[in-house]
């Protein structure tokens, strides 16, 4: 019985002990799993904060290619809103990315950007052998500079998923898609007497990588699941040639069709089927990553421009010129906080001084600094009487630099007009801080020097002009360093 006694009390003892824990409440911790859990939440606040400032640090840049051309070339532009803040050119990054082996081994070969990572942190490049008709792939990464694969396709220029590794190419009437991640080749097979492998060609990647969509000739915009290569739906459009623009986001697919001649462009919302027109008469539309805008051209026109989404508002862009005044449109747009400066193509001015400048008319100036704006409607013009012999342009480097070639955009380039009548520069003398020089009778293209030298300023000499037919002013509208 006595022991029967003790039992009760001890039972009666651990319910107390539970009841007294129970009343602290359900979170009640000891000192030192309170600790454990505010390092926690202050290590993951920080991490969070950390994100945060990498993703404001990230810049706009865009893919651009130059139009009317028929080997056009393509840069990277840095956008700080509507201005261009820097550019490179991708002729010039992959001459920096490249091995010597690699330059030697692909010589002969036509280099263009295939796609660049969302994240800016790789770069595909197609290397057409044509030639050898072949295309070889180098993927190079854009924070170490090295290369991270290379491989070959059959000669047929393949559309590149947003993470590069899966490369859709035809071949042999066939359709096909590589992927990097097995090194195999998969053929896409549909049973479907719609669907032809052009329109297949013609499609895009979703951003994810994961899925692909194209049109085929039943109206529809088929979506096709890159793992098992089965379709997941069909949305049927409007009748008419349609192809796939751009798929953004998660959802968001851009097609245009043509009807009646006229071009049509839409949004269409993969998940339920709702499109909303954007326009007529779009060319080459491009959404930016956010959703918020569209960049796209006109037939009729030779402007860019910008439609806010949310507003409808349609506007002129800022026009993107390339080094020789080419404009350029468009073709991806990216956001990195990746350091480009490494790559920088153009050498910066750091001082200019001239020996004459023409008055200022009105908010009209000719002062020196404008052959250094990127703005070829700008110009230099020099203000002596006479035809301006021996007036100079001195160029400060700031320091010690390589430099391999020059390009001057020659006269008052603002208009033909303006052109025609004011001199131009017919011979330019260029002196280096190594004692050599050499003189310039060709401009407008780049003139890329011999040999590399390294100099800490130039001066330009003007030796003769050619006379405009109204004006005795000698005018420069560009110059830039190499």
């Amino acid at each position: 019985m006595k022991i029967f006694q003790n039992i009760l009390v001890i039972i009666f003892l651990i319910v107390l002990s539970a009841c007294n824990a129970s009343a602290k409440g359900p979170n009640s911790f000891s000192s030192k799993t309170e600790g454990v859990v505010s390092e926690t939440v202050a290590l993951s606040n920080k991490s969070d904060k950390a994100e945060l400032a990498k993703e404001n640090e990230k810049n706009e840049w865009v893919l651009t290619e130059e139009e009317g051309k028929e080997d056009p070339v393509t840069y990277l532009v840095q956008l700080e809103g509507a201005k261009v803040e820097r550019f490179l050119s991708a002729e010039k990054l992959v001459s920096l990315l490249q091995s010597k082996k690699d330059k030697e081994k692909y010589r002969n070969s036509y280099v263009e950007v295939g796609r660049i990572q969302e994240d800016g942190s790789q770069i595909a490049f197609v290397l057409d052998l044509f030639e050898e008709a072949k295309l070889i792939i180098q993927i190079y990464d854009l924070d170490s500079g090295k290369k991270a694969n290379e491989f070959r396709l059959p000669y047929n220029r393949p559309v590149i998923s947003p993470d590069l590794t899966k490369y859709l190419y035809e071949d042999k009437d066939g359709a096909y898609i590589y992927d990097t991640l097995t090194n195999q080749s998969t053929a896409i097979q549909l049973d479907a007497s719609s669907i032809d492998i052009d329109d297949i060609y013609q499609g895009q990647f979703s951003p994810d990588s994961t899925q692909f969509c194209f049109t085929d000739s039943q109206q529809n915009i088929v979506i096709l699941d890159i793992s098992n290569y089965k379709i997941l739906k069909k949305i049927h459009i409007d009748s008419g040639m349609a192809i796939v623009n751009q798929w953004v986001q998660k959802d968001k697919i851009i097609y245009s069709f043509d009807s009646m001649s006229v071009t049509k462009t839409y949004l269409l919302n993969v998940s339920n089927g709702e499109k909303r027109f954007l326009g007529k008469g779009m060319e080459r539309p491009l959404m930016s990553r956010d959703g918020s805008k569209l960049w796209f051209e006109k037939l009729d026109s030779p402007s860019n421009y910008k439609l806010n989404i949310n507003t409808g508002f349609e506007s002129k862009a800022a026009p993107i010129t390339t080094i020789d005044g080419n404009m350029v449109t468009p073709v991806q747009w990216f956001y990195t906080a990746n350091d480009f400066s490494k790559y920088e193509s153009e050498i910066k001015v750091h001082q200019i001084k001239a020996s004459s400048t023409l008055s200022s008319e009105g908010s009209q100036s000719y002062d020196a600094k404008n052959l250094v704006d990127g703005n070829k409607a700008t110009a230099w013009c020099e203000g002596v009487k006479g035809n301006a012999e021996g007036e100079t342009i001195v160029l400060d480097l700031g320091s010690l630099q390589k430099v391999n070639g020059i390009q001057i955009i020659n006269g008052y380039a603002k208009s033909e007009k303006s052109y025609r009548e004011n001199n131009r520069v017919q011979k330019l003398k260029l002196q280096f801080s190594d004692g050599s020089s050499l003189v310039l009778n060709e401009f407008n293209a780049r003139q890329n020097f011999k040999e590399p030298i390294y100099t800490s300023f130039i001066k330009l000499t003007i030796l003769s002009v050619e006379r405009g037919t109204k004006y005795q002013d000698t005018c420069i509208s560009d110059l830039r360093l190499f």
